[in-house]
């Protein structure tokens, strides 16, 4: 009895130029949906005189709002919501947990620990709400529209708005050294973040990491020039990570969604 094989799935058929400029403005449209709520509750402590931690409050709400209409988007998309990334880690690359670890644990060794206990459960449940938030919403549903053109140009392309969403930083009041800085970090990470997503097939790693990472600079002294100097070491290790976990993200694990 002849052998049977099973033939190859079909590759997915390339985009045409107009599809790849509709997604690409899909994605840059969606990536501002975090940013146009926590703006909003951001304006609404100002402009009502809040305090430091009714303000962090606001906009932990704001953004828990926010990550509420992203779980809806993810819902409603033809896409799984397991294959958005909510779901365990398939596995977690050495190389990951490193980089985890070894940033935060930089963060919080530069900054220290300088705000009263009522603020610094503010911050923690701000820190928590904007990592679920801005992670839904770029690892989960900006990957998501951006890998149907690849997963090459899905990574850096997050990366890319992740960082440009962060030149806020610019008006901050920082000197333009500390603020590039502050820049080319949220880069990085949205780098590291979209390939752990991609190897991983999960945005929890990158929820965690973000979380952390927030809360340690909420609580610490982010502008001293210990500090600045521990992002700069971060950015060097986050560098290297990128490296590493290239060829596996581009590559992705044998019949991942994340290569589609």
């Amino acid at each position: 009895m002849p052998m049977s094989t099973v033939p190859e799935p079909a590759a997915p058929p390339a985009l045409s130029a107009r599809a790849i400029r509709r997604r690409g403005l899909s994605a840059v449209g969606l990536a501002l949906v975090p940013v146009v709520f926590t703006a909003a509750a951001s304006a609404t402590a100002q402009l009502t005189g809040a305090d430091a931690v009714r303000t962090a409050l606001l906009i932990a709400a704001g953004a828990g709002v926010s990550s509420v209409v992203g779980l809806l988007v993810m819902a409603a998309s033809p896409v799984r919501v397991r294959d958005h990334g909510l779901r365990l880690p398939r596995r977690m690359p050495a190389i990951g947990t490193a980089t985890i670890v070894i940033t935060v644990a930089v963060a919080v060794g530069t900054q220290g620990v300088g705000v009263a206990p009522p603020l610094a459960a503010a911050s923690a449940l701000l820190a928590v709400a904007v990592a679920v938030d801005e992670e839904i919403w770029f690892r989960g549903i900006v990957l998501a529209v951006l890998r149907a053109i690849g997963v090459r140009t899905a990574v850096i392309g997050n990366a890319t708005l992740f960082g440009i969403l962060h030149l806020a930083q610019l008006a901050s009041g920082q000197d333009g050294a500390a603020s590039a800085l502050q820049v080319a970090f949220a880069a990085l990470f949205g780098l590291v973040a979209a390939e752990l997503a991609v190897v991983t097939g999960s945005i929890l790693p990158a929820v965690a990491w973000h979380a952390a990472w927030d809360l340690a600079n909420s609580v610490g002294d982010a502008g001293s020039p210990m500090a600045l100097a521990g992002i700069g070491v971060a950015c060097a290790v986050m560098a290297t990570a990128a490296v590493a976990l290239w060829r596996p993200a581009v590559g992705g694990p044998p019949g991942s969604p994340a290569r589609t």
